[in-house]
């Protein structure tokens, strides 16, 4: 009787750490995808930016063509 309370007891202690082990883990991860969303974001943003800046040249470049043209 008193090794099978022994060995409960170790197995509880052991499974407690265990869960404890994989939630720290859970928790690392998560932190991680975060940062790399937020990363992403930033990304996204600075092509944006780039996309926006591209279109006033190519739109500055076309009405300089037109008022050529009507020249």
């Amino acid at each position: 009787m008193n090794t099978l309370a022994l060995s409960q007891t170790i197995f509880y202690f052991t499974s407690s750490f265990v869960v404890i082990i994989v939630g720290i883990l859970l928790i690392i991860t998560i932190y991680y995808l975060i940062c790399i969303l937020r990363n992403t974001r930033n990304i996204f943003d600075d092509f944006n930016w780039t996309y926006k800046n591209i279109k006033k040249i190519v739109k500055k470049f076309n009405s300089f063509l037109n008022k050529k043209k009507k020249r």
